[in-house]
Parts: structure tokens; C-alpha cells; sequence
């Protein structure tokens, strides 16, 4: 007879799942609990964003003079309007604000644990819905 018993097998297994577990899962999961709390990764997406939208606006002016050059035209430029860089920094910050925002967001549902309550996904506009 053979003093080997099923729970004793099923004992090492789970023990070995755990030590896989421990060894192989658990320092990435450590590793991306810590990127989603620190704002490592909302700092560099900070930093790209005014490089971005500087690119963006060049090509909607390129496209613009472009197709004014069509018709044979040349859009005025006017030393004394700064309405285009004022829209720019507006969008600029409205962008980074919608990343800080994001990133708060993140933190919040890391730990709660999950989703945002039902009252606040109902909040659509700014203007809270009726369940």
C-alpha cells in the first residue's frame, strides 16, 4: 500500500501554483500597481502632448495654405492677431487637463477596487441623469 495521498498531492500543487504565482505573476502585477499609482507614465504622456498638438496645428495651416494656394490666394497674416496661439495653448491645456483628469480617475478605480459608482457613470454632460 502506498502512503500517498490525494490530499497530500493536491497539497503540492497548490503550493506549487502559489510559488509560480509568488515568482513569475506577482512582480509584474507589482510593477504595473506601481505605474498605474505614480504619475510616471501621465508625466511622459504630459511632456508629448505640447510636441503633438505644435505638429497638429502646423499641418492644419499647411493644409490650409494649401488649398488656399488652389485658388490663388494667400491667407493675410497679421502681426497683431494672436488668436491662433491663444486656441492652441487653450487646446493644449484643455488636453493636459483631460489627462490629469484620466490619471485621477485611474487612482481612484486602483483603489475602490473597480468601477466608478452608478450615480457617477450616470453623470453625463455635467448634468446628472436620472436612474
Amino acid at each position: 500500500m502506498s502512503s500517498h495521498y490525494a490530499s497530500d498531492t493536491f497539497a503540492q500543487l497548490t503550493r506549487d501554483q502559489y510559488y509560480d504565482w509568488v515568482n513569475r505573476y506577482y512582480p509584474k502585477l507589482e510593477t504595473l500597481m506601481n505605474l498605474g499609482t505614480d504619475n510616471q507614465l501621465m508625466n511622459a504622456q504630459l511632456d508629448r502632448t505640447g510636441g503633438i498638438a505644435a505638429q497638429s496645428l502646423r499641418s492644419a495651416q499647411l493644409g490650409l495654405n494649401n488649398q488656399m494656394a488652389r485658388y490663388g490666394t494667400i491667407r493675410p497674416q497679421n502681426p497683431q492677431d494672436n488668436t491662433l496661439g491663444l486656441r492652441s495653448a487653450l487646446a493644449v491645456a484643455g488636453v493636459k487637463n483631460g489627462i490629469r483628469e484620466a490619471q485621477q480617475d485611474r487612482q481612484m478605480n486602483i483603489l475602490t477596487g473597480g468601477a466608478a459608482p452608478v450615480r457617477q457613470q450616470l453623470n453625463i454632460g455635467g448634468q446628472a441623469q436620472a436612474a
